[in-house]
């Protein structure tokens, strides 16, 4: 099954074609943008614009390389990204990061909306040495060879230690004339400075929710109006609308759930605790949404009615506000590649200091 099609980003894609066109588009990129919103599928959008029979510039998309590229079957388009650690005797690891990385890459070609990898996977060292070697290939029918590398971050933390950062620095250092080198991150700050000194960085923005509303309907088949729903809660997160379960009336209920945990510590931790530490990171993000939409209710309701906020136990409009900007900061750390369960323990944390 082909890749769908790349939406949004059209004045990105619009400047990257005419550099690439012009032949001043650098070779050592990095896509740099919040999680979700397609940076992976835009390195592999260029890819086909470099391999393109038409090209170089925007990919035509009729071509076989374009073909190809879409289908992740093009011999000169090598796609990376986080796998599971290699186990095996240390001097095959990298035939099992390899064999890896091609399972992976089937499952994407059988169903291309694939979710975040697991908290655990991560771009270590027997992999880069796949990708070193690789690159000292000649292409095998494009003008270039083409490599992405998705989560770039991944290349230290996971590892505990530099040894994959650095083989990666190796390749950036000393590439082939004929390779091109897309790397993508949500967290630009975990990359060595080393790496990000030898690649030019370009930011991939948020997509507006009718980019991700037509993503939905057209490649995940969700209903229009769930399309909808999860579009305007999303963030301008694809990866966040594809994660979210449940209805609006679901996550009010978890936003609910999450506030009232405030009044304790006891309740604090115990909510904190029920958070999944990595999977279900859309979902968490569905739970703020909702609880921003709770606290800004309130806090409207309050400011139409003064009277509404005299009772007892009413929270005044200044703690319901010092609230809202708390649960915004933790909306833009959920964004990242933050663990939800610390995020909620932070923020339960600052919103008890906030009453």
């Amino acid at each position: 099954m082909p890749l769908p099609r790349l939406f949004g980003h059209e004045e990105l894609k619009a400047r990257v074609a005419t550099s690439l066109a012009a032949g001043k588009l650098p070779t050592a990129l990095l896509l740099a943008g919040p999680a979700g919103v397609g940076k992976q599928r835009l390195g592999l959008w260029i890819a086909a614009g470099i391999v393109c029979e038409k090209g170089p510039g925007a990919p035509c998309g009729a071509c076989q390389p374009c073909r190809m590229t879409d289908a992740l079957g093009h011999p000169d388009v090598h796609w990376f990204f986080p796998i599971p650690r290699p186990r095996g005797d240390e001097s095959k690891q990298a035939e099992e990061a390899e064999e890896s990385l091609g399972a992976l890459i089937q499952a994407r070609r059988e169903n291309p909306v694939y979710a975040r990898p697991d908290g655990m996977h991560g771009l270590f060292l027997p992999l880069v040495r796949v990708l070193h070697r690789r690159a000292q290939m000649r292409p095998a029918m494009a003008r270039a060879k083409v490599f992405i590398v998705a989560e770039a971050e991944r290349l230290v933390p996971q590892a505990s230690s530099p040894e994959a950062a650095n083989a990666m620095l190796k390749v950036l250092e000393e590439p082939p004339p004929d390779t091109w080198l897309i790397l993508t991150t949500s967290e630009p700050a975990a990359l060595l400075p080393t790496i990000k000194s030898r690649l030019v960085q370009l930011r991939v923005g948020r997509l507006k929710p009718a980019e991700i509303a037509a993503y939905l309907t057209e490649v995940a088949g969700l209903p229009a109006a769930e399309a909808k729903r999860r579009a305007e809660l999303a963030g301008g997160s694809i990866g966040s609308a594809l994660e979210m379960q449940g209805g609006a009336e679901e996550d009010r209920r978890a936003a609910e759930r999450l506030l009232e945990a405030v009044k304790s510590p006891a309740a604090r931790h115990g909510y904190a605790l029920g958070v999944k530490p990595y999977g279900g990171r859309g979902e968490f993000t569905a739970t703020l949404d909702a609880a921003l939409e709770l606290l800004r209710d309130d806090l409207a309701r309050r400011l139409r009615e003064p009277a509404a906020g005299a009772g007892p136990g009413a929270a005044p409009t200044s703690r319901l506000a010092a609230q809202l900007r708390e649960v915004e900061r933790a909306r833009k750390l959920a964004q990242g590649n933050v663990n939800p369960q610390l995020i909620t323990e932070d923020l339960l944390k600052r919103l008890a200091e906030a009453t």
